[in-house]
């Protein structure tokens, strides 16, 4: 009984003697773009203050079930400083989804509230984001895709393309013949070009 009072009683003053003796001193937050180092923070819960030695990386798993978060670590540098280093998702194109815009990251991951982007996506029917990605991928140039259940219509400076999948725009794309001024219709036999 004593001893268990004795153990508990030590807890104790190692708990509260960690708060006082060790609380964080600086917060670095690293790799963020789309999120703020103070968005960061109040996520995690780690400022400035807080317990050094109850800092642990179970703290991150808010912050990484955010969209734009693909990884996060927590490092400790010296003690009182304590470093998050994130990687995150980029928005590849604009994917404009009942109304709303959503960035498009290369593992198919909707980003809300997404920066500008190059390449706007949009149309009617279901989508399937592994063929837009490809799209993408395969024409980076391309300023706008437009997909509806009969195919993709891709276009970009100097260029206007139809195919029913994305397999045959990524094979134009890399053959590229030429640059189709002239809309170009992709067919499994070949391709045909508006006069």
């Amino acid at each position: 009984m004593i001893r268990s009072l004795l153990a508990l009683l030590t807890l104790a003053t190692l708990g509260i003697g960690s708060r006082v003796v060790w609380p964080v001193e600086r917060v670095e937050v690293v790799g963020n773009i789309q999120l703020s180092d103070s968005q960061v923070r109040a996520i995690t819960g780690l400022e400035v203050g807080t317990p050094w030695l109850w800092a642990w990386p179970k703290r991150l798993e808010a912050l990484r079930a955010n969209p734009w978060v693909r990884s996060a670590r927590l490092e400790r540098p010296a003690i009182g400083q304590l470093r998050i280093v994130l990687e995150e998702r980029k928005a590849l194109a604009t994917l404009v989804l009942g109304g709303m815009e959503w960035g498009l990251s290369d593992d198919g991951t909707l980003l809300p509230n997404p920066p500008e982007t190059p390449i706007r996506v949009e149309g009617l029917g279901s989508i399937r984001l592994s063929d837009v990605i490809a799209i993408v991928k395969a024409l980076p140039n391309a300023t706008s895709i437009r997909y509806t259940p009969a195919g993709y219509t891709v276009r970009g400076k100097g260029f206007e393309v139809w195919a029913a999948t994305a397999t045959e725009l990524q094979k134009w794309a890399s053959e590229r013949k030429s640059l189709a001024n002239k809309p170009t219709y992709l067919y499994p036999w070949g391709e045909s070009k508006s006069r």
